[in-house]
């Protein structure tokens, strides 16, 4: 089950786009096979969903750069939750978030998903 709902689309290429910045950085040294585990358990009060509404509703929505500064959030928290805490220690990770957001960012089509996701982040509670 996707934990983010109607951002499939969306997700899909983020998915793919950190699957090739991982493999990039591992293939440079920059990340290492020695990284933290996985997270396997989450408390069952915070979602990654949750984590992501929150951090994201902390962000001024008149800001010009809202867009670009919720979806790096987006990608730090997924990345996060699928690789560990350890992995914003990495040297090179600051990189990837930087070049992932501004490769969907650059993309009409996940700008559009990535703000109905905003906005029904914004609506939901929690």
């Amino acid at each position: 089950m996707d934990p983010l709902g109607g951002a499939s689309p969306a997700m899909e290429i983020l998915r793919r786009q950190m699957a090739e910045n991982l493999a990039r950085l591992r293939g440079s040294g920059l990340a290492t096979a020695r990284q933290a585990p996985p997270k396997t358990a989450r408390a069952p009060a915070t979602s990654l969903r949750q984590t992501i509404a929150r951090r994201i509703g902390s962000l001024d929505r008149s800001d010009p750069q809202f867009e670009k500064r919720a979806a790096a959030l987006l990608v730090e928290s997924i990345l996060v939750e699928t690789f560990g805490e350890a992995l914003i220690n990495d040297p090179g990770f600051r990189l990837m978030l930087r070049e992932v957001t501004d490769a969907m960012t650059a993309e009409p089509d996940v700008v559009r998903e990535l703000a109905a996701l905003f906005a029904e982040l914004k609506d939901s509670p929690g």
